[in-house]
């Protein structure tokens, strides 16, 4: 009862502190003469933003908040989940190798809780809620954004997990072309090539990718008893897991006067097998998915007033998902379907820097609509049944105030959310035959999501710096299509589903050092997340399923992260969480429960040493014990382990251009790459997922050429 009370008094006061503090800044700026001028001047944003950190994360002070930069893994074989999971408070669910369906999971919560962008544009779809990571881009990334303590401002949406940002590519100025060819395990096969430059005061950068594999490795097969009885167990090979992909990405930025503008691009084609559950194998069953995401993005500095800066954004996402299932495998009567998502937006993200009264002022707005059609088709292909379009139209506005203390020692940022969602879909069912016969085919939802950030520099030294930050909120997510609207013959529909929610908090510590012969960056933080009215499907009849608002969880947890960069090339990496994820519902079958696929302990390191024609290094990740299923059975249980990688580049050819003084050189404008990787090299053998394995021991090279 305490916290919600707190969350109550947080939503309705939230706003007082746009004004009241603003009073009181007004009256320290009067007073306190002894600050000088240029610590305000840092403050206000002329279009010469300091190039050292993201824009989001300087827009979000009080976030724990971490960016992979892609660049150190361009010349190595590997994938956005494996890149995620190696992340203190991230989880990637996997149904098998690479191209396989994966999710991700922030800080113990659900997949679908989380919220994923690319370059600020919303790529989570409406039917399902979470996003197969196989799906979104990769090589054309510049790095990875992660937010842990829920989304920046410019970023529509309430996450109660989190969100993943990935930043594209940005033009060098300079022509650069890379060319990746690589190969491996499991006829696995790789060549992509890009570009970044600027011409005539275009920036471009673009990117074609092919790939291929077949990933039918052998694997483990515990016929269901993990630990019961190890003496069934034989080694089997994995049918129908081939996958092949395309990609094709661009976009340009042109500065006209004030204005930066940008177009982007990105088009993605998969198509991929079914392989099915342990040894029930699929023989021909695949999908075909394609997506295209284009977008119109201006950033203003200085409009009207020196001041004032406006950003924009606009959005289309046009996706195809075809299921073909010839033989009837999975499904009889109509077991294919063809499916069309469209998502479109319009964005903008107004700043205004109140320099006289230590201020900084943000808003957002969005406007974004979304529909989901689908065929139902036989297994020749002849149409079915055609279902009612689905519909969703969503806006939101935001409000954000960074309030500056004591010559910015700290910072309060108060900031509070107004959601708002229209849902339809007309049903083809008669009225006698619903659930609710009385019930429309419109659904409107809104809510608040309020948040309060706290930012302390503790010391800021000119070769260190200690600072607290802490933040706490309020966030809810709206139930999916599948949720509301159900699906013919598996899922009755529910269309009072209450959105979920999510009291949420984390503080923690940062410390920085950069020396002339090495660079740290610890960070320790602890967060805790209390979720109701979690939805969870119920059985309403012997074949259906009904979703209702019965579940709940809290999770406690602890982060921490370190990394060191030494002058002599050596470099070190260690994330660890811990976490508590326990279901409160009043289910006595679940109460107390520990909620499936969150280990208690989980932690990745990474060690690597690089000189001037060589690089090398080992990885490790650590998974704790696991529950699969939601009521802790002990055939479920799956143990702790261990995944060792390891991977050596030589430097085949290079070089390099300009120097400093001490004979070091600046940039490298030719190289030739060749590495060589092993995966999982103790050849550990498990599976996320019943039925679904994962890959033993593989290998991998790569030749990478830059110029």
């Amino acid at each position: 009862m305490g916290s919600n009370q707190y969350i109550q008094i947080l939503k309705y006061s939230v706003i007082l502190f746009f004004f009241v503090l603003s009073r009181n800044l007004a009256a320290q700026d009067r007073t306190s003469n002894i600050v000088p001028v240029t610590k305000t001047e840092t403050v206000q944003v002329i279009g010469k933003v300091s190039n050292s950190g993201s824009q989001n994360f300087r827009s979000n002070p009080s976030g724990f908040q971490t960016a992979i930069q892609l660049d150190e893994t361009s010349a190595r074989y590997t994938s956005l989940p494996e890149v995620l999971e190696r992340e203190a408070g991230l989880r990637v669910r996997s149904f098998g190798g690479l191209g396989s369906y994966s999710t991700l999971s922030i800080r113990g919560t659900n997949p679908n809780q989380s919220r994923i962008y690319l370059d600020g544009i919303p790529l989570n779809n409406s039917q399902g809620g979470e996003v197969n990571l196989a799906d979104l881009p990769f090589d054309s990334l510049e790095s990875v954004e992660v937010y842990r303590s829920g989304n920046p401002i410019g970023f529509s949406g309430s996450a109660i997990g989190g969100s993943v940002n990935l930043v594209t590519k940005k033009d060098s100025g300079k022509p650069k072309t890379r060319i990746n060819l690589g190969g491996g395990s499991f006829n696995t096969g790789k060549a992509n090539l890009s570009h970044t430059g600027s011409y005539k005061g275009i920036g471009t950068s673009f990117l074609v990718l092919g790939e291929k594999s077949d990933q039918n490795f052998s694997y483990k097969n515990d016929h269901g008893t993990v630990v019961l009885n190890t003496l069934d167990d034989t080694i089997d090979r994995r049918k129908n897991a081939v996958f092949e992909r395309a990609a094709l990405f661009g976009s340009l930025k042109y500065q006209i006067g004030k204005t930066e503008l940008k177009f982007l691009n990105d088009f993605n084609h998969r198509i991929h097998g079914l392989p099915g559950p342990g040894s029930n194998q699929a023989d021909r069953v695949h999908r075909k998915y394609d997506r295209n995401t284009g977008s119109f993005a201006t950033d203003t500095k200085g409009l009207f007033v020196d001041s004032f800066r406006l950003e924009t954004r606009s959005f289309y996402t046009a996706a195809k998902d075809d299921l073909y299932d010839p033989l009837s495998e999975f499904s009889k009567g109509t077991p294919n379907s063809r499916a069309e998502i469209r998502q479109a937006g319009f964005q903008i993200t107004p700043t205004l820097y109140l320099t006289d009264y230590h201020q900084i002022l943000r808003g957002f707005v969005s406007l974004e609509k979304e529909s989901f059609d689908r065929e139902r088709l036989t297994s020749s292909n002849v149409v079915g049944r055609v279902e009612p379009k689905k519909e969703r139209t969503y806006s939101s506005f935001r409000l954000e105030d960074e309030i500056r203390f004591w010559n910015s020692k700290i910072l309060l940022i108060p900031s509070v959310t107004w959601d708002h969602y229209k849902d339809r879909f007309p049903s083809d069912e008669p009225w006698y035959r619903k659930q609710d016969p009385f019930a429309g085919d419109l659904k409107k939802t809104t809510f608040t999501n309020p948040k309060l950030g706290f930012v302390w520099k503790i010391f800021e030294k000119e070769s260190w710096d200690v600072q607290f930050q802490a933040n706490v909120s309020k966030q809810y997510r709206i139930p999916s299509f599948l949720e509301m609207f159900g699906e013919q013959g598996s899922i009755v529909a529910n269309p009072n589903l209450k959105p979920e929610q999510s009291e949420n908090g984390d503080g923690g510590f940062i410390y920085k050092t950069n020396h002339s012969f090495l660079k740290t960056k610890t960070s320790v933080s602890y967060f805790t997340k209390d979720m109701r009215d979690m939805i969870l499907f119920l059985p309403n009849s012997q074949f259906t399923l009904r979703p209702e608002n019965v579940d709940s969880a809290k999770i406690r947890g602890l982060e921490f992260s370190h990394r060191e960069d030494w002058k002599y090339g050596i470099k070190f990496l260690f994330n660890y969480t811990y976490q508590e994820a326990i279901n409160t519902s009043s289910s006595p079958y679940l109460h107390g429960k520990i909620l499936p696929l969150r280990p208690r302990h989980e932690f990745s390191s990474t060690f690597s040493w690089k000189r001037k024609k060589l690089e090398t290094g080992i990885e490790l990740l650590y998974i704790g014990a696991v529950f699969r299923d939601r009521t802790n059975e002990y055939i479920n249980y799956i143990p702790e382990r261990q995944i060792w990688n390891y991977f050596f580049t030589w430097v085949i050819d290079s070089e390099l251009k300009g120097s400093d003084l001490n004979g070091n050189s600046k940039e490298i404008t030719r190289e030739i790459l060749l590495t060589f990787e092993v995966k999982n090299f103790t050849d550990k053998r498990i599976s996320d997922l019943i039925g679904y394995p994962l890959p033993g021991r593989s290998w991998y090279t790569t030749l990478s050429m830059r110029f």
